[in-house]
């Protein structure tokens, strides 16, 4: 079975000098809410690359993550780089911070390793002010290419019967396939089914096709901006393009209109979670 050290060691080995220059991202840095916001949670923040981008930028980050490994790591390379980030050991489903404290929620690659991810949404929602921006990177359903499971694709098109018993045989046989990690990816999100999550939690939602402008494309997609903008006014358009895109990303602002409680334990037995 993989160990937590290995999937450590492997994160560093990973580590680029552009990892230590990455912007803060650009969909949320395209909100107004970007201009005035201060404290940003970076909810599995891994080695602390997104934190210090934020950091960059004048911003108060507090970066979290179940890995204290990782957190060491993160932490030196805030110090290397002259930057305050705050880095804590927390459970993204039960957040050590009071209702209405940050104006910016963050979260890449972490919603498809936890089975009860939707309260990370509820969490997110609680301690987010008014108004905040909470931004989700996760899997993608639609799209067959498998990033969580090496040389596995169509993986995720799989009924639950098949992918449980695939899943087993990896992590005892090739941990190496799920890059030596504890908590390996079990869910895969589509962009609709996402974003009414969010919703009814009290977010409106945005996927990029809503946000995309010229200025935030590339100068090469910049040529082809004329198929954005239909994308963008033409919703099921996205419908042939969604397959093509690796993962689901969804922009919530927090309205403050909660349509649903949280999710009631879906069994008896506590499930342990990454973060």
């Amino acid at each position: 079975m993989p160990t937590a050290d290995q999937y450590v060691d492997l994160r560093v080995q990973r580590l680029k000098q552009e990892d230590l220059q990455r912007k803060p991202n650009k969909w949320i840095a395209s909100l107004p809410q970007f201009k005035t916001a201060v404290r940003v949670l970076d909810i599995a923040c891994g080695m602390g690359y997104d934190s210090l981008a934020w950091a960059r930028e004048g911003k108060k980050p507090v970066g979290i993550d179940w890995n204290s490994g990782l957190l060491e790591n993160a932490s030196c390379l805030a110090a290397q780089e002259g930057l305050e980030v705050d880095f804590l050991v927390a459970d993204a489903t039960q957040l050590p911070f009071p209702d209405g404290s940050f104006d910016i929620c963050f979260s890449e690659n972490l919603f498809e390793h936890v089975p009860e991810w939707e309260r990370i949404v509820s969490e997110a929602c609680r301690v987010l002010k008014d108004d905040g921006v909470f931004f989700v990177r996760t899997s993608n359903r639609h799209c067959p290419i498998n990033h969580e499971i090496n040389h596995m694709h169509f993986y995720p098109w799989l009924p639950a019967s098949l992918q449980r018993p695939i899943l087993g045989w990896v992590q005892r046989n090739r941990p190496a396939w799920i890059n030596y990690s504890s908590f390996p990816a079990v869910n895969w999100f589509t962009h609709r089914g996402l974003a009414k999550t969010f919703r009814a939690y009290g977010f409106s939602t945005y996927e990029t096709f809503d946000l995309v402008r010229k200025e935030l494309l590339s100068e090469k997609r910049r040529r082809v901006y004329f198929v954005f903008d239909l994308i963008r006014k033409f919703r099921l358009l996205r419908y042939l393009i969604y397959p093509l895109l690796s993962s689901v990303e969804i922009v919530g602002v927090k309205t403050g209109r909660i349509r649903a409680t949280p999710p009631l334990e879906r069994s008896s037995r506590k499930v342990p979670s990454p973060l």
